[in-house]
């Protein structure tokens, strides 16, 4: 008994218990959003306007967020993202007018960045070799919370005012959420880590106090000092590869219905089989990475993996094949998503772990905000048009990876 619950309070699991609270309490509550919404009066536009504003102050704060971790300490940082964006969803769910609801939104926005930290942190307290591993681990923990929500949240919301339950819940989560991270997360600095401490068992990180300050100037200097140039195509090529598939499923309801005439239910039962593959794959994606010499290998092969699905889903003649074909596809994003992460902390330097896991939050942001429009204009011209253009960008990033090849040892950054 004494070494099971030694096992649960390791730093790694508390960080997936949180991962795993914090999806489970955001999945609760976002999609009876639009719907409450509309309830109180909004229209499409303004419904629209409530992702947009989300979209767009995370874009801008997620770099902020991430260097403010590495300055005052990942434990830290998680705590009041977690507290504050609790309250911004607790706000939400009291809220009886658009106008309020618009405002409980900024919390959210501004704030909620606890995955990235999350994901900082571990890569803190973990060798190199095990990144993967813990990423693995860490997504499937989150998927797990994001696949139980919507059904918690579905049910809670049928009872008489309940939404303003299931806001009044996701907040009380997050709240328990920020409380268990302060009583049991050790602290630990992005200086001091299993990389470059000589102790790295988990008793050294509980005397770690951070003695990082917030200061502005400090952290533009430390953005100006991100070695760009060796960045830059990694960030290009994500993009483009997580723009193809958020295109595809921003899409995929209206594509299954216009060209299979698939039922919500079928479709749901699509998207649930979607997600649970990928919550499995993510608990075996170090496994795979010991298979390969080096990071950069695996991702040009789930790359290449990529292109040839969404071709494939793009010419399939029914719905079975769709069904066929979204098990490889959930394959191949839940293992890019964990080497996208390792590649991008591999490259950069130990102290800008948290900036470089915000601006990498940014360009998704970007390819969140683009990928719906352009699948709409796309499919004024054909049900299928936002799964060729989506092929057509995972074929520019395999191009791209081609010319400039990922994992490279050479190419980190040395630590200053």
């Amino acid at each position: 008994m004494g070494r099971f619950t030694s096992r649960i309070m390791e730093p790694a699991a508390l960080v997936n218990f949180s991962g795993f609270l914090d999806l489970f309490a955001v999945s609760m509550i976002m999609p009876l959003i639009l719907p409450h919404a509309r309830s109180l009066g909004a229209s499409t536009t303004v419904a629209g306007i409530f992702g947009s504003t989300y979209g767009a102050l995370q874009l801008f704060s997620s770099p902020v967020m991430g260097k403010w971790s590495d300055m005052v300490g990942r434990r830290a940082s998680l705590i009041v993202t977690l507290g504050l964006t609790g309250c911004g969803y607790g706000i939400m769910g009291l809220s009886t007018s658009i106008f309020i609801m618009l405002l409980a939104r900024i919390p959210g926005g501004i704030f909620k960045h606890s995955q990235n930290i999350s994901k900082s942190y571990l890569a803190d307290i973990t060798s190199r070799e095990k990144h993967s591993h813990v990423f693995g681990q860490f997504n499937a923990a989150s998927s797990f919370g994001f696949i139980l929500g919507p059904m918690v949240g579905g049910h809670i919301a049928e009872w008489p005012g309940g939404f303003a339950v299931v806001g009044v819940l996701a907040c009380l989560t997050f709240f328990l959420n920020a409380a268990t991270m302060w009583l049991f997360l050790p602290a630990v600095t992005p200086s001091e880590h299993p990389e470059t401490s000589p102790d790295k068992s988990p008793k050294s990180l509980k005397s770690t106090s951070g003695g990082y300050s917030f200061n502005i100037k400090e952290m533009v200097r430390s953005f100006r000092a991100i070695n760009w140039d060796n960045l830059w195509d990694l960030f290009l090529i994500k993009f483009l590869g997580g723009f193809s598939v958020i295109l595809f499923r921003s899409s995929f309801s209206l594509m299954s219905q216009s060209e299979f005439e698939a039922s919500p239910r079928i479709i749901g039962y699509l998207t649930s089989y979607s997600g649970a593959v990928s919550t499995l794959c993510g608990l075996f994606v170090g496994r795979l990475a010991k298979y390969y010499d080096n990071d950069g290998k695996l991702y040009f092969h789930m790359v290449v993996l990529e292109v040839v699905t969404l071709f494939s889903l793009t010419v399939s003649p029914n719905l079975v094949w769709i069904a066929v074909l979204l098990c490889p596809l959930s394959i191949v994003t839940s293992v890019m998503r964990v080497m996208a992460t390792a590649l991008t902390i591999h490259k950069g330097r130990d102290q800008d772990r948290g900036a470089l896991m915000g601006f990498s939050q940014s360009i998704m942001s970007i390819a969140r905000m683009l990928a719906p429009f352009v699948g709409g204009v796309a499919m004024e011209f054909s049900p299928r048009g936002p799964l060729l253009i989506g092929t057509c960008a995972a074929a520019l990033s395999l191009i791209l990876l081609i010319l400039r090849p990922q994992g490279d040892e050479t190419q980190k950054v040395k630590q200053s």
